[in-house]
């Protein structure tokens, strides 16, 4: 019991430290970048324009035609959601009502790209626009 009481707590310890391991966390458009399955994503908060960027993990841009991406935001105590539609090359593009006063901002993205499995990633993010 005890031993797998620490393999459990081992993988835990783990995950958050793995999750973010590859790269900087600040993406080459300014935006927080993270692991999103295999792929890296960066999201960018401009005004009320929600982008996020997809690329491999070798940061090539990956082509998004055909893909799905939707955003859960936290700004302000008030969450919303929001589809981003693919808007060329390796962009999503989707429009929030984030407004102003709020230091930080959290969205957890949903990604599916053709014919793969949906991943996550999870941003929190300074709101670049007020």
């Amino acid at each position: 019991m005890k031993f797998s009481t620490f393999v459990l707590a081992a993988v835990l310890l783990a995950a958050p430290a793995t999750a973010f391991a590859d790269g900087p966390k600040i993406g080459p458009n300014g935006g927080a970048r993270t692991d999103a399955g295999p792929y890296h994503a960066e999201l960018v908060l401009k005004g009320n324009d929600v982008v996020l960027y997809v690329t491999d993990g070798a940061d090539k841009p990956l082509d998004v035609t055909g893909a799905k991406a939707e955003a859960t935001i936290l700004a302000n105590k008030q969450t919303q959601k929001i589809t981003l539609e693919p808007a060329g090359a390796n962009t999503l593009k989707g429009q929030a009502n984030l407004g102003g006063g709020h230091d930080s901002v959290k969205v957890v993205t949903a990604l599916t790209m053709p014919g793969q499995k949906p991943v996550q990633a999870r941003f929190e993010m300074g709101h670049a626009g007020h």
